[in-house]
Formats: C-alpha cells, structure tokens, sequence
C-alpha cells in the first residue's frame, strides 16, 4: 500500500465518525496483524487525548504500530526496550517538530496548522483530520526509512 492510499484510507475512517487513534491504527492493520475490528476496539479510548485531552488519539495509535513492527519483547530484553524507546521518541520528535504540540488541548487549540503534502494534495482541512492523515504521513516516512536500513 503506499503512503496516499495509507493516508486516504485513515481519513476515510475518521469521516465515517471513527476517532483519530481509530482511523491511524485501522489504516495499518497489515503492520500491525490486528483485524479491522481488533484496530478500531484497541483505539476505542485513543480519542480527545484518551478522552482527557492528553497526548493526541494520533500519536498514540502512531505509537501502537510502531510498537507491533517494532517490539519489546522478553526476546529482545534491554535492546528490543532500548529500540521501542528511540523509535517512540523519533515519531514524536517529527511530530512534535511538524505541529509543536503531542496534547490533544493544545493541538485543538493551535490555529492554522499546516498539514503535510498528502493532506494537502488530499483537501483536508477539518482540524482532526488534517492530523490524521499527517501522523500517517509521517509515520509512513519513518517506517521506510527503517525498512531502508
């Protein structure tokens, strides 16, 4: 699948009324192994920050599926823990950098974010939305970068 047709599927989701850490995991299910509904259940409370304004429904499902290509496991002791840790710190430093904020509250309130050239090329423009289809992009980006290594 490529990166705008990731992107296109995850802003589908969110139109059909699926929150943003819904609409990112199910656009992954072939990284992550989950099925659809696995995704959208596992996301359920991924939305308005986990529904306290906290770090963004985006991010923590970018998080997720970082975390099932990428484990920790009782295998990989200390360095699978010590890859999980940069890889979760990486995503939120590209996202951090591209938005300024990984707290739902903050990011709401953050007037005119851009969004990245997919979500452009795609015409989003409903706030939430415009992160979803952008934390895709970005982490689209990272996952092959890591493959390219």
């Amino acid at each position: 699948m490529t990166t705008r047709e990731r992107c296109q599927k995850a802003m589908e989701y969110h139109e059909k009324g699926l929150n943003c850490g819904q609409s990112v995991l199910a656009a992954f299910t072939d990284i992550t192994g989950f099925t659809e509904e696995q995704s959208i259940a596992l996301a359920s409370g991924f939305g308005g920050g986990m529904r306290y304004g906290g770090v963004c429904g985006v991010v923590s499902a970018c998080v997720t599926v970082l975390g099932m290509a990428y484990p920790s496991t009782l295998e990989n002791g200390p360095e699978g823990k010590k890859r999980a840790t940069q890889l979760v710190n990486e995503f939120q430093s590209r996202f951090r950098q591209r938005f300024h904020q990984l707290n739902c509250r903050e990011l709401l309130a953050e007037p005119g974010i851009e969004g990245t050239d997919i979500a452009r090329e795609l015409g989003v423009t409903q706030h939430c939305r415009l992160l979803v289809v952008s934390g895709v992009e970005l982490l689209c980006g990272m996952l092959d970068e890591l493959e390219a290594q």
